[in-house]
């Protein structure tokens, strides 16, 4: 019988202890937070606490708070554990992942040609771009909020959550508060910039309009904004009595729910079931990789589609040699591999959450929209979440289920399935040895 002590487990240990350190770090931050609210005498629940903690550092729009009973300076705190939780996405993505060597891939990082050279060579290099580039976003979303006509103190806790794609708001029906079209105008635009990768963001400051447009990706995500703020106008016309604030509201809820961000203009739980439905699909699409939103992401969706016709052309010429190819270069068959396992994880993890959340008190409607919403960190939802994200309406038990869904979202599973994989056979080893 061979040696126990030599069974063999497919993760590198340094990997393993790099992704055991950022899902401790994250729990460990969510509960920090919880004790800041707990403190603060504002929440009495652990549980709501804890609620209000993850969806601030997993940068989703739902609360269990009144944010206009709040002090300023818990809004101020809630706005920061966005900002800070959206950059700890993009520092996880782009800087720590990427430095595992053979486990590079698992960053999400886009693959296509141009979009690496915005990144530095080595780690603290990457680190400091990507953190002057989401701190110089940040700046620019401020100034522009407080231009449109918002108080300096809004200007910049809405710059936080909006930079971040986290969607908290200072006031319960969130940016209707201000009934300002110039304001709508820059929070839809910056959500929607918010919601594209950081090496986009660089190309349109150094006006590398030609990187753009070899971007897929980009062009898949301006597609779908567009064309979708169209199909919306369309469907809503009428309900919303039609001209410049259909258009205005059919663009910011786009990009709203394509960003991931979760701001709102108006109830769109009361709509016609066509834009509902295709809300819900923006919604787990959600935005570019290597930005600080979440959802499947649109490279993904890339490269399923890209999946999906080469199966279909080796159904016609098996003998074909077809590659999937993103912006032009090929992926790897291990990067797809990567996709496909992503993808079951994602069904798995939604379906586990209608469950929970259907078994727990909420209907259909919500519990399937609740769950998409909450493992895309986004927050927007339908049934009893088509508020104004008030998740007061389910019970503890399902907002437990909604917990557990946004940590694994803003972390994008992987990290938590590795680490609990591990943890798994490091028992069997345990019992092997024994």
């Amino acid at each position: 019988m061979s040696d126990p002590s030599r069974v063999r487990f497919p993760w590198h240990r340094s990997a393993v202890r790099v992704l055991t350190t950022v899902v401790a770090t994250a729990a460990t931050s969510v509960v920090a937070s919880a004790i800041v609210y707990l403190a603060s005498g504002e929440v009495s629940r652990v549980d709501d606490a804890l609620f209000e903690s993850m969806a601030g550092l997993t940068t989703t729009s739902l609360t269990v708070l009144d944010p206009e009973a709040l002090p300023k300076w818990l809004l101020s705190w809630r706005a920061a554990t966005q900002w800070f939780g959206g950059a700890g996405a993009l520092v996880f993505a782009l800087v720590v992942v990427p430095t595992f060597g053979g486990q590079r891939r698992l960053s999400e990082v886009a693959e296509g040609r141009g979009r690496r050279a915005v990144l530095a060579s080595t780690w603290s290099h990457t680190a400091r771009r990507v953190v002057l580039a989401y701190v110089g976003f940040t700046a620019v979303v401020i100034v522009a909020y407080a231009a449109a006509g918002m108080s300096p103190f809004d200007a910049v806790t809405f710059g936080l959550t909006t930079a971040s794609t986290g969607g908290f708001a200072n006031y319960r029906d969130s940016f209707a508060h201000f009934d300002s079209a110039a304001i709508e105008w820059v929070g839809a635009w910056a959500m929607g910039l918010a919601g594209m990768s950081v090496a986009a963001l660089v190309w349109i400051v150094r006006g590398q309009l030609q990187a753009l447009w070899r971007s897929t990706e980009v062009k898949l995500y301006v597609g779908l904004i567009l064309v979708s703020a169209v199909l919306m106008s369309a469907w809503t016309w009428q309900d919303t009595g039609g001209g410049a604030d259909t258009i205005r509201q059919s663009f910011f809820t786009v990009t709203s729910a394509i960003s991931t961000t979760g701001f709102r203009v108006t109830d769109w739980g009361h709509w016609v079931a066509a834009p509902q439905t295709l809300l819900l699909l923006l919604i787990g699409v959600g935005s570019m990789a290597g930005s600080a939103g979440g959802g499947f992401r649109v490279l993904r969706v890339i490269q399923l589609l890209g999946i999906v016709r080469r199966e279909l052309v080796l159904q016609l010429h098996p003998r074909a040699v077809v590659q999937v190819k993103v912006s032009g270069a090929a992926a790897s068959e291990a990067s797809l591999t990567r996709v496909h396992n992503f993808q079951i994880l994602w069904v798995l993890a939604t379906l586990l959450g209608v469950f929970g959340v259907a078994s727990l008190g909420g209907d259909l409607l919500t519990a399937v929209s609740g769950a998409i919403s909450a493992l895309a960190t986004t927050g927007l939802g339908l049934g009893e979440l088509s508020g104004f994200a008030d998740a007061t309406v389910l019970a503890a038990p399902a907002r437990a289920v909604l917990i557990a869904l946004m940590f694994l979202g803003r972390l994008s599973i992987y990290p938590v399935v590795v680490v609990v994989g591990w943890g798994i056979g490091e028992v069997q080893r345990m019992r092997l040895r024994q």
